[in-house]
């Protein structure tokens, strides 16, 4: 298995991975935001994605997990942020393979930490947000991260902060409590300290 950069060439490799029952804990097809049958949800979560991560844009990345046949098997993807040193991990789709999951969330961290970038910002099911921690993070990545609960956001109602709300939730209001989360790199990991300034 190998790590890949996604890109336009992708666009029908990962379209598997968006038709998924569950999105933060919710049955896609019994909450209230699911559209008509002619454009399912999962066709429009994959249309997003494609138009976001996937049409050449500087600040939207995302990397895919790929099999010994080359075959996309789970996938993250994230901001880069223009304004702060930080990162915004927008999503993680997969079979629920915590290895693979793992795997692809230290690549994501790898790829920030060369770029200076030792905070980032993710959205949480607030009913499981403990558990998909450990499930998410490495045993590398639980020593030397950190993280501290930015936000609460009831469910169906709007996140007040812009970026959180514009990055992380792609304004729509979610059918369950979520929590946004910083996750920060300790001191201790820190080898220096980013130039932030140039002329």
């Amino acid at each position: 298995m190998k790590i890949v950069e996604l890109d336009h060439t992708h666009i029908d490799a990962v379209v598997h991975l968006f038709y998924t029952k569950n999105f933060m804990g919710t049955d896609l097809h019994a909450s209230y935001f699911v559209p008509t049958d002619k454009n399912p949800i999962e066709k429009i979560y994959h249309s997003s994605f494609v138009e976001t991560y996937l049409s050449g844009l500087i600040r939207y990345k995302a990397l895919g997990l790929q099999d010994n046949n080359g075959k996309i098997i789970a996938l993250i993807s994230f901001y880069l942020s223009p304004n702060e040193p930080v990162w915004y991990g927008t999503m993680i789709r997969s079979s629920n393979n915590r290895h693979h999951v793992r795997m692809l969330l230290d690549a994501a961290i790898g790829y920030n930490e060369k770029l200076g970038r030792y905070r980032f910002y993710t959205l949480w099911s607030a009913k499981h947000a403990r558990l998909l921690r450990r499930f998410a993070f490495s045993k590398d990545a639980l020593s030397r991260y950190d993280y501290f609960d930015e936000c609460m956001v009831p469910a169906k109602t709007k996140c007040v902060h812009q970026n959180f709300w514009t990055i992380l939730f792609s304004r729509i209001l979610l059918p369950t409590d979520t929590i946004v989360r910083c996750t920060y790199l300790k001191r201790e990991y820190r080898v220096d300290t980013p130039i932030g300034g140039y002329l």
